[in-house]
């Protein structure tokens, strides 16, 4: 009796913790979305080229520093400070079909530019073993897409542009 007991609380903590960790990945995917659509205004309004750099566990975004031809982080505005996603996320980051590494210092930029236009992209955040994927699209002319956004059942379609 005493071990049936201890496998029910078990159970109940691991499915609450997935639903957690489900609640938390669907933020950070609204949000990125989010902040992205204000750097794109941010660039087309103040004429800057604004880029945002992708890590295996983390974005920032880079604006472009013409005088010296470098990519500096946006690090006085709040609102674009890098921010870390969970370990456990999967990342993947594709650019005209091939993915990208989020490893290396110079690649998993996507460019947001003065005109509008931006670097097309796919980036595909999921937890591992399970169903729960994100993919967001971004086309050249700065549309912004998240499709497949599965969650325990829930599929949200076409969220932004």
């Amino acid at each position: 009796m005493v071990l049936v007991l201890i496998g029910i609380i078990l159970s109940v903590a691991v499915i609450g913790n997935g639903n957690r960790q489900a609640d938390q990945l669907k933020e950070d995917v609204r949000r990125l979305l989010q902040i992205i659509k204000l750097a794109q205004e941010e660039a087309i309004i103040n004429h800057k080229e604004i880029a945002i750099k992708f890590g295996p566990h983390h974005y920032e975004l880079q604006l472009f520093n013409a005088d010296n031809k470098t990519w500096m982080e946006i690090s006085n505005a709040t609102l674009f400070r890098r921010r870390e996603l969970d370990e456990d996320y999967e990342v993947r980051l594709l650019q005209d079909g091939i993915s990208v590494s989020l490893e290396e210092e110079d690649d998993g930029r996507v460019m947001l530019f003065s005109s509008g236009e931006m670097t097309p992209f796919e980036l595909e955040i999921s937890l591992p073993d399970t169903e729960i994927k994100y993919r967001m699209k971004g086309s050249m002319v700065g549309e912004l897409d998240v499709e497949d956004m599965h969650a325990y059942g829930a599929v949200i379609n076409n969220e932004g542009s």
